[in-house]
């Protein structure tokens, strides 16, 4: 069976400890967090190997990421970038994820974005971590990008489904992407444009039996992982649960998505 994970955050309102142990114990594999946060990355890397997890992928920083396809600006952003990549080395993370774009009116691919992003995938490769871009709002970026650097290179996607369902105007990436899907991000909204809710699955509305056939048909065996608005994070969505509720809840649902997408 494939892994399955969920993000971790230092603002939970159960307690980071807390919350890593009783993954470890209700039968999670994996983790993520966010951002370049030296020390808490630290202290998370620790509790992984206390509690036997993977501390699979770090998801690079992304305010002002439109910033990439500058040619002055972009080099400051790729130094932050870099700055994840170094961050991943030094913990035991494998993949760093970034995005390419942010909102509706990003800069279009340019000369000078593709030469900023070449300088952090050439940084990742000597350090041995992955990029894996991941899906928001425009195709052309991220269509670039897995164009110019192959199966061959240390340049993946990261399928995120909550964002196709709430971003992409019916467009389904792994169709297109799937054969360098090397990440996920698993959440459920309503499916309205630019309403990016990240529920736990099956408390939305987004049909997850295609989610399962999208991940069969291209041969999808990464881990499933979580991305969902934790307590006390930034909403007060799910506020009413415990601690061990809410692990469980989380833990059903993924291995549900787990179960259909296997058999």
């Amino acid at each position: 069976m494939r892994n399955i994970g969920i993000n971790v955050s230092k603002n939970i309102s159960f307690g980071t400890e807390e919350y890593i142990s009783c993954l470890a114990k209700t039968g999670f594999n994996c983790i993520f967090t966010c951002g370049n946060d030296d020390d808490f990355v630290s202290f998370v890397r620790k509790k992984c190997l206390e509690y036997n997890l993977i501390y699979e992928t770090l998801h690079a920083p992304f305010d002002g990421i439109n910033r990439l396809w500058d040619k002055e600006k972009g080099k400051e952003l790729i130094d932050i970038l870099c700055h994840s990549v170094d961050l991943a080395a030094d913990n035991g993370i494998g993949i760093v994820i970034t995005h390419l774009s942010s909102k509706e009116n990003c800069p279009p691919v340019t000369d000078a974005g593709l030469l900023n992003f070449d300088r952090l995938v050439n940084y990742a490769a000597k350090k041995n971590i992955k990029i894996a871009v991941e899906n928001q709002r425009k195709l052309g970026n991220i269509a670039t990008i897995l164009e110019q650097y192959g199966k061959e290179t240390n340049v993946g996607f990261c399928w995120d489904v909550g964002h196709e369902k709430c971003f992409a105007r019916g467009r389904e990436y792994m169709p297109l992407f799937g054969d360098r899907c090397i990440a996920t991000h698993i959440h459920d909204n309503n499916m309205i444009y630019n309403c990016d809710e990240h529920l736990l699955p099956f408390d939305g509305q987004i049909d997850f039996r295609r989610t399962a056939e999208l991940l069969k048909e291209h041969n999808y065996t990464g881990s499933l992982m979580l991305e969902i608005d934790l307590p006390g994070e930034r909403t007060d969505k799910y506020m009413n649960f415990t601690l061990q509720q809410f692990v469980q809840k989380a833990y059903a649902a993924v291995n549900r998505l787990r179960i259909i997408s296997e058999y």
